[in-house]
């Protein structure tokens, strides 16, 4: 695998598709990271492919903004 700061194309669709959603429900990172009990730095990095998102976060995060989690990972 490549060096740790690569960032893969399908983390970068996948939070992409996160920002998309999480700004269609006008919330912003810090406010969806006190919903989901996440750091909103670590919004932030999943929102930019830096960070690997796990499933629980992924499903905690599609409730938040009301889109079934399939939405996220649409356009892999």
């Amino acid at each position: 695998m490549g060096k740790p700061k690569d960032i893969l194309p399908h983390r970068k669709r996948i939070g992409a598709a996160i920002r998309r959603h999480r700004q269609a429900a006008r919330l912003t990172q810090e406010t969806l990271a006190e919903l989901v009990d996440l750091n909103w730095k670590y919004i932030g990095e999943i929102e930019r492919g830096e960070k690997i998102i796990s499933i629980e976060a992924l499903l905690r995060i599609a409730k938040a903004v009301n889109v079934p989690a399939s939405e996220f990972l649409r356009d892999l």
